[in-house]
């Protein structure tokens, strides 16, 4: 499963920080979500889900949790070179 891109729309919600679209190579699947652990302060990825009820469901599974872990770890890596691209864009501006 290879990953060609990853592209972000910034969130307006408290606790979701962006939304990720992943293009893979013959299909895109959009609606996964980076958060913020307010425990750890660390940010995570979802992936897209709906709701059942009182809770949230998954749109789709990987066979493996290594296969989700790569996933997971590609949106989180975009999203960090996107904060520190726009941060030195924000500092050339000044």
């Amino acid at each position: 499963m290879k990953i060609i891109e990853v592209t972000f729309l910034k969130s307006n919600s408290d606790t979701v920080l962006a939304r990720a679209d992943v293009h893979f190579e013959g299909f895109i699947l959009k609606g996964f979500k980076v958060l913020k652990d307010n425990k750890t302060n660390k940010n995570f990825a979802t992936p897209p889900s709906y709701r059942a009820g009182i809770y949230w469901r998954p749109l789709f599974r990987t066979d493996t949790p290594e296969d989700w872990q790569k996933i997971s770890d590609r949106i989180l890596e975009e999203y960090e070179k996107g904060l520190i691209k726009e941060s030195l864009e924000e500092t050339n501006m000044s």
